[in-house]
């Protein structure tokens, strides 16, 4: 059982890899700077200084979108694309610039 379970899931990732290689490794650059921003807000909860966190959820929407757009999926494209639109706001906002 353990052994199928663990097949599907090497299947999962491979066929991931396999259907779009451009888009896998945007998708894991995506993955290492949300993860990185998130640990870094999580870390400085108390008082984070968000001109150092917004750019790196930024960047991580920005490869996200790309990769989502490349697999044609309408979606997440739109939702990340708002992301990255917010982020800069956030941006903007943190650095005192409106």
């Amino acid at each position: 059982m353990v052994k199928k379970m663990l097949e599907k899931i090497k299947t999962f990732w491979l066929s991931s890899y396999l259907s779009d290689k451009v888009a896998f490794y945007y998708e894991l650059v995506s993955f290492v700077l949300i993860i990185g921003a998130s640990i870094t807000l999580a870390i400085t909860a108390v008082d984070p200084d968000m001109r150092y966190i917004y750019p790196g959820y930024f960047l991580g929407s920005l490869t996200a979108f790309y990769a989502h757009y490349r697999r044609k999926l309408a979606w997440p494209t739109l939702l990340v694309g708002y992301f990255c639109i917010i982020n800069i706001y956030g941006w903007l906002v943190a650095m005192k610039m409106i």
